[in-house]
């Protein structure tokens, strides 16, 4: 068995049509299907049910899928070790960031990525989880990091680190706890939330319904910055996490207060394609990213 033949079978599987697979290998939709008959026709087995309307994987198929991703895999880190064994590492890495990572974590991990790998392009492009996983699958991004959620079959997590919530408040608010508060005993705040698209929104909505905390009016913002300004100069609250408050423990714009009874975190994962691992360039960025990130995480201890 040809690793092209596992190339072939694996972009047939996560494009989910053999016209879509073909085009993403550069091959006839034809000759892929053929490479995949082959196959079954090889080891007398069904890998796929074809109809009108596009594949499924058999169960079959679905564990040939991960065999033939792990030797994708362990063929392309041992070409990836090879290259750096020969000496610099180059490349281009696209990584796709929530706007948490770009406020606190991206800067500084940009600043000692470049000084150390200056033959290494970096493009970051910022939007939310969903954005971010739908480039992760077209191929657009090498990986991207998100808020914990149900990952797609075709996509690889990893958990990096576990942040906590905050309420935050403007300066001036009343509310002034010498420590951390209990939502449910504040009367009902204006809150300025994510819309329910948004990983972290669901996430959060769960938590005030699960735990009887009563709200006022709402407001939904995908725009975190946009947010942080409103909170600033208003009484309307909103909930952030830990490190993209950062910035604010040095000014007296907002207030960041910890939440309690009980606490409420969130998990940020690393996803890249299942298909495809991260080169060398890529893994030497996401290690920098790892150390900002646990920096961060340990000022707000």
């Amino acid at each position: 068995m040809k690793l092209q033949h596992l190339k072939y079978f694996v972009a047939v599987f996560e494009e989910g049509s053999f016209s879509a697979g073909a085009k993403r290998v550069n091959a006839t939709q034809s000759g892929l299907s053929m490479h995949v008959r082959k196959l079954e026709d090889r080891y007398q087995v069904k890998l796929l049910n074809r109809s009108s309307t596009g594949i499924t994987p058999t169960e079959a198929g679905k564990r040939f899928y991960r065999d033939a991703v792990r030797v994708m895999h362990a063929a392309t880190e041992a070409e990836a070790n090879l290259r750096t064994l020969s000496g610099e590492v180059t490349g281009h890495v696209t990584v796709g960031l929530m706007p948490t990572f770009t406020r606190a974590v991206l800067g500084p991990a940009l600043i000692r990525f470049a000084k150390e790998f200056p033959s290494v392009k970096i493009t970051v492009r910022e939007a939310y989880s969903g954005e971010l996983s739908r480039q992760v699958l077209s191929g657009e991004l090498d990986f991207a990091v998100v808020p914990a959620f149900d990952a797609d079959v075709r996509l690889r997590s990893s958990v990096m680190g576990t942040d906590q919530e905050y309420l935050v408040v403007a300066s001036n608010s009343p509310i002034n706890p010498k420590g951390a508060v209990k939502l449910a005993d504040l009367p009902p705040l204006d809150f300025v939330l994510p819309s329910p698209e948004n990983v972290r929104r669901r996430k959060i909505d769960q938590y005030l319904s699960s735990n009887g905390i009563e709200t006022g009016r709402l407001m939904e913002l995908d725009s975190m910055f946009t947010t942080l300004d409103l909170v600033a100069k208003s009484e309307w609250a909103t909930i952030l996490p830990g490190i993209l408050c950062l910035p604010d423990l040095t000014t007296d714009r907002r207030r960041m207060i910890p939440i309690t009874g009980p606490g409420l975190t969130v998990d940020y994962l690393r996803i890249e394609p299942m298909s495809v691992p991260l080169s060398d360039a890529g893994q030497a960025f996401y290690s920098f990213l790892m150390d900002e990130l646990m920096a961060a995480l340990d000022q707000l201890e």
